[in-house]
């Protein structure tokens, strides 16, 4: 039976990446320009009149090179997060892209199996295979985009030319 995926909480997840990153809060606060209490009280569930801005988050999450903040938001719409291609696509990266799209499947594909084990398809099992979907249309995605920077413009071609005096000599 599959089990339900939970939507996490940006925010916690966020404080786990920080709290796992190396120096923890205090080497976070430096790198986004906060002092470590005033971070440690942004993250604390005891100082409700501190919170973390959408802005610190994103400054936090590059600070500790992390997307998980960004995953965790995307859940919380019932999407998926994608990351776009840093420059152009080489074959290595397409085939790589196709081979997710296959692992995707093959995901999607035992969860579905596990889901109709009993006849039944519950809400939980649902939101399950609603992200593993999901997951597979990002892949799908990602390929296209690796693809789109493979696109390259045909040269134009160009009609031989004919002079006047070779013409004309005949």
């Amino acid at each position: 039976m599959s089990q339900a995926i939970s939507k996490r909480d940006p925010v916690d997840v966020l404080h786990a990446d920080v709290l796992s990153s190396p120096g923890g809060i205090s080497a976070a606060a430096r790198l986004v320009g906060r002092s470590p209490g005033i971070l440690h009280n942004k993250f604390s569930e005891a100082m409700p009149h501190y919170e973390i801005t959408v802005r610190e988050a994103v400054a936090i999450s590059r600070a500790v090179n992390s997307v998980a903040f960004a995953q965790a938001i995307c859940e919380q719409f019932e999407g998926v997060f994608l990351h776009l291609p840093d420059g152009p696509a080489g074959d290595d990266d397409v085939l790589q892209a196709y081979l997710g799209i296959i692992q995707s499947m093959g995901d999607l594909s035992r969860e579905f199996t596990e889901a109709r084990a009993d006849g039944i398809i519950d809400p939980a099992e649902f939101s399950a295979l609603k992200l593993r979907a999901n997951r597979t249309v990002v892949s799908i995605m990602h390929l296209v985009s690796e693809l789109e920077g493979m696109v390259r413009e045909v040269p134009p071609r160009v009609a031989p030319v004919v002079s006047l005096a070779s013409s004309s000599a005949k």
